[in-house]
């Protein structure tokens, strides 16, 4: 393995000086129209048209909308190489992705997002559902702009395959919610059309494969180069599509667990992925040909059942391993938020519109379905919009994804999500948090103990760190010490130390209750073996979260949880640990108990919901010191607003949290 990706790599950089005289001289191609998109708009929700509408409003007066980065004021001729949330700028010249990273503040995703130009399909279909001609104006003098200003291969906008492929596919997209084309709009699709052409020979010239590993970007690398053979006509176009479909197929058995998890570890990719694979199946079906490959579907069915096991009832993922908003198309929960949510608010894993597309395809789970209108997906009755809502009452199941490692047991109106997952792509743990035995709590739908999120990659070193970390995390810390290694440096941004080998989570029902459990190695240098159990506990709206140490010495810990947005704590000792009270509706109660000496405080914390943004938030920390072996065990209550009273609810060590709060106590 080995020798082939020597010689690959060898093969790959002579490609790359073959590509450059290719470029000037492209072969002729020809658009060709296929029904991608075949609109049934009688089913679409007036919601919906207003959406899209309003987005398009935005575009057309130059404003930007973005969900992490608010909206950007760039005019009619935006500033394509800039990066408009530092003000750096990108010169117009050949360069490698490496050289565009300058760990100075700015970050190269700002120019690389705006110039994806998902917004085009948007403006296409804002002239599709309005019949007026200033939308298809407007994304055709937007597009005429950059590709005047982005001569390939120049510039920050030509250093990586994955962005030209996500880009190729926007501009597919535009060209088939346009068609047909009128006589004296040809030499304007003839410019676009040898654009694409560029766009094929550079991915191919560039594409980012290795026999070693395969991610993210080499799967939109093979299915941009396959929507641009389905698009295009012309010598060597029909071998093509045959290859490239052929290799998506693969990159379905390589890259996707048995579960549906995508294997970088990564719900934010889970997305992406999900999306990528779903546009090539649509692509497929838009041939009318030969019929996608029955181990395909069966797994993008799975990916979907994957979505829906972990999402909320409003369909809404929980953030777990890197997140940076990456879509293949922007869907409409994707324009609600961006057209009507403060940045501080919105939330880049709803992704009910995808989890709607999913069940028009393939009868999984439920969602918002109004997008799937656009492919002519209107066979079966309209979905409803969100998943059924819990059972108040006390009934408890469980799903475990074995592969993935992510299990989710439900308790009445309650979910615990809970992570054993590996390290992504073979251990390399390029979009993977330090987040080994953490979890999510949601009661009623809503989280209440919740996954920091990403924050940012390149743009500052400590920020992507400190999101990564252990510390940033629903789970327990020894000695200070990360459960995976993480380089301080440039070149350990995406890369962690494998070190906490997780178990396969057990899931059983005892005596207590029903539990998952599973185990991590991360602090085998320590001599600490870290176990975590969760439990439903029987008759109880509650569960219990037992760490077990093992090994020997003394050594310090710290219990980390992070608090969802707009929930607030109040914390009492107690004779036996630490209470805490998290307010909100519903509420909900802890109770720590662990060694002697335990220590708590409400800290300043931060969440990232969306790629970019940061948004001040709480967590609560838990510290002490023990002798190994040691237990900690915190009991988690709640309270369902339709079935207890508020006096119901509250208990003499709820009381003592009350009084600790009135003498200002923010530590105990």
């Amino acid at each position: 393995m080995l020798a082939r990706e020597v010689l690959w790599r060898a093969r790959r950089e002579w490609n790359k000086r073959r590509l450059l005289g290719r470029l000037e001289h492209p072969r002729h191609v020809k658009f060709r129209v296929v029904p991608y998109y075949n609109p049934d708009l009688r089913t679409l929700s007036e919601e919906s048209l207003a959406l899209i509408v309003a987005y398009a409003d935005e575009i057309r007066a130059g404003r930007y909308p973005f969900l992490g980065y608010g909206t950007a004021e760039l005019g009619a001729r935006p500033k394509w190489n800039l990066d408009f949330m530092s003000g750096a700028e990108w010169p117009n010249v050949r360069s490698e992705c490496r050289d565009c990273i300058r760990h100075d503040g700015s970050d190269v995703k700002v120019p690389f997002e705006l110039s994806r130009l998902q917004f085009l399909p948007v403006l296409a279909k804002a002239h599709v559902l309005t019949g007026d001609n200033s939308y298809r104006q407007t994304a055709k003098d937007l597009l005429s702009h950059w590709i005047q200003s982005n001569p390939v291969p120049l510039g920050v906008n030509w250093t990586i395959a994955m962005e030209a492929a996500l880009r190729a596919m926007s501009i597919c997209f535009l060209l088939n919610l346009l068609s047909p084309f009128r006589r004296e709009e040809q030499p304007w699709l003839a410019t676009v059309t040898r654009s694409l052409g560029q766009h094929l020979l550079y991915i191919e010239g560039n594409i980012e494969f290795s026999h070693l590993l395969t991610s993210n970007h080499y799967l939109s690398d093979v299915v941009g180069l396959y929507c641009l053979s389905v698009f295009l006509d012309g010598e060597g176009m029909a071998a093509r599509r045959r290859e490239y479909r052929q290799r998506i197929e693969a990159e379905m058995a390589k890259q996707v667990n048995e579960d549906g998890g995508d294997y970088e570890a990564s719900t934010g990719y889970q997305v992406l992925v999900t999306q990528l694979f779903t546009t090539a199946l649509l692509l497929i079906r838009s041939e009318r040909s030969a019929p996608a490959a029955q181990p395909f579907v069966e797994r993008l069915r799975m990916m979907f059942q994957f979505l829906n096991a972990v999402a909320s009832t409003s369909g809404q993922l929980p953030h777990v391993g890197d997140c940076d908003d990456g879509r293949t198309e922007l869907l409409v929960d994707d324009l609600q938020q961006m057209v009507h949510c403060p940045v501080t608010e919105r939330n880049s894993q709803r992704i009910s519109s995808l989890l709607g597309l999913g069940q028009r395809l393939f009868g999984v789970g439920t969602g918002f379905s109004d997008d799937a209108a656009w492919y002519g997906l209107t066979d079966t009755a309209r979905a409803v919009h969100s998943k059924p809502q819990l059972n108040p009452g006390l009934t408890c199941s469980i799903e475990v994804l074995p592969k993935s490692g992510i299990g989710v047991l439900k308790h009445g109106s309650a979910e615990l999500l809970f992570f054993a997952i590996p390290n992504g792509i073979f251990g390399k743990g390029s979009h993977t948090h330090n987040d080994k035995l953490s979890f999510v709590l949601r009661v009623g739908g809503q989280e209440v103990l919740c996954d920091s999120g990403t924050g940012c990659y390149t743009k500052d070193i400590a920020t992507r760190n400190r999101f990564r970390s252990t510390a940033a995390h629903n789970t327990l810390m020894i000695d200070g010490t990360e459960q995976n290694r993480i380089d301080a440096g440039p070149q350990g941004l995406f890369v962690l130390g494998n070190e906490a080998d997780v178990s396969s989570i057990q899931a059983g029902n005892e005596a207590q209750g029903w539990f998952l459990r599973a185990s991590h190695s991360g602090y085998r240098s320590l001599g600490v073996t870290h176990t975590r159990t969760v439990r439903a506990v029987h008759g109880e709206r509650a569960f219990v979260i037992e760490d077990e140490l093992r090994g020997d010495g003394v050594h310090d810990f710290e219990l980390n949880l992070q608090l969802a947005l707009n929930r607030n704590a109040q914390l009492a000792a107690s004779e036996n640990g630490i209470l805490c009270r998290i307010l909100g509706d519903p509420q909900v109660q802890l109770a720590i108990v662990g060694p002697a000496g335990l220590q708590g405080a409400i800290e300043p914390s931060l969440i990232s919901s969306t790629y970019g943004a940061t948004v001040p938030a709480i967590k609560v920390r838990i510290w002490g010191r023990a002798i190994v072996p040691a237990r900690i065990t915190t009991h988690i209550s709640w309270v369902d607003s339709n079935s207890l009273t508020r006096n119901q609810f509250k208990s003499a060590d709820e009381n003592k949290i009350g009084e600790a709060v009135a003498q200002g106590v923010s530590q105990v």
